[in-house]
């Protein structure tokens, strides 16, 4: 038996062909991959179908969605954020814009705007959005819209103009939807005067360079004021109130801050 054993040839097993299959495998994974790309290309699930746009005040809706470069249709995957932010950039009272997508066919823009911190009166009658920088935009008319900040009624120095906004935009939400109305009314001495007309009925007066820490104490100034009475509020180097009608009957007041009394 040993030596039959020793005749027969052996047969050479043959070692499965895994390279071959895994290559089958992948042509075919890459086939269908293919497929469903070009499938969903031609799909409607591929095409941006609604541009939503969130946090905007300043522009409308559509301005924002008209500049943005994106229209209904386009290529849902060709939506790129440094190309939208760039065809924003005309729209300089915007400060940054963001993109958001929903499956399927939703792009967000989401806006956020520079503060406007009161409004500005142009002789033909617009209405313009003074911006926390300085900046009149008067690319934007809010003559149709609400009057929800201080209007400038008179200003001679448009110079002066970023500081109003800065001090204005270190307001509180509260004391800035009081001002109704403001106006530059410099003196001899101080080019910087200013005069607020208060919603409330009373009129303010003080300084550029300390409006913004004065104003800020009005609420509570304004308590103690004489019950039913309106008046001259001057927020100086200290609050002295005079009532309408009794010019050189200043009354001092206190704030929150500092006890103030009448020099000597």
């Amino acid at each position: 038996m040993a030596v039959i054993e020793e005749r027969i040839p052996q047969v050479k097993q043959q070692r499965p062909r895994k390279r071959g299959n895994r290559k089958l495998v992948f042509l075919l994974l890459f086939f269908f991959l293919t497929v469903l790309i070009i499938v969903f290309i031609r799909s409607p699930y591929s095409k941006v179908q609604e541009i939503q746009v969130f946090g905007n005040d300043i522009y409308s809706t559509e301005q924002i969605i008209q500049n943005s470069g994106l229209t209904k249709d386009m290529q849902f995957l060709n939506v790129w954020e440094g190309s939208v932010q760039s065809s924003l950039k005309p729209l300089t009272g915007i400060k940054e814009v963001t993109i958001s997508r929903s499956f399927p066919g939703v792009i967000m823009l989401h806006v956020t705007e520079i503060k406007r911190v009161a409004f500005w009166n142009g002789q033909d009658g617009a209405r313009y959005p003074l911006l926390e920088t300085g900046v009149v935009l008067k690319e934007v008319n809010f003559a149709d819209r609400v009057v929800d900040r201080p209007l400038i009624s008179s200003w001679a120095s448009p110079e002066q103009l970023p500081n109003l906004a800065k001090s204005l935009s270190k307001l509180t939400p509260s004391v800035l939807g009081e001002i109704s109305d403001i106006a530059l009314t410099p003196t001899i001495y101080d080019k910087q005067r200013v005069t607020l007309y208060m919603r409330d009925g009373n009129e303010v007066r003080s300084v550029l360079y300390k409006l913004d820490k004065m104003l800020n104490w009005y609420p509570s100034i304004v308590k103690e004021l004489p019950a039913n009475s309106k008046g001259v509020l001057s927020l100086f180097e200290q609050p002295w109130f005079v009532p309408y009608g009794a010019a050189g009957s200043a009354i001092p007041l206190t704030n929150g801050e500092e006890q103030t009394q009448k020099p000597q």
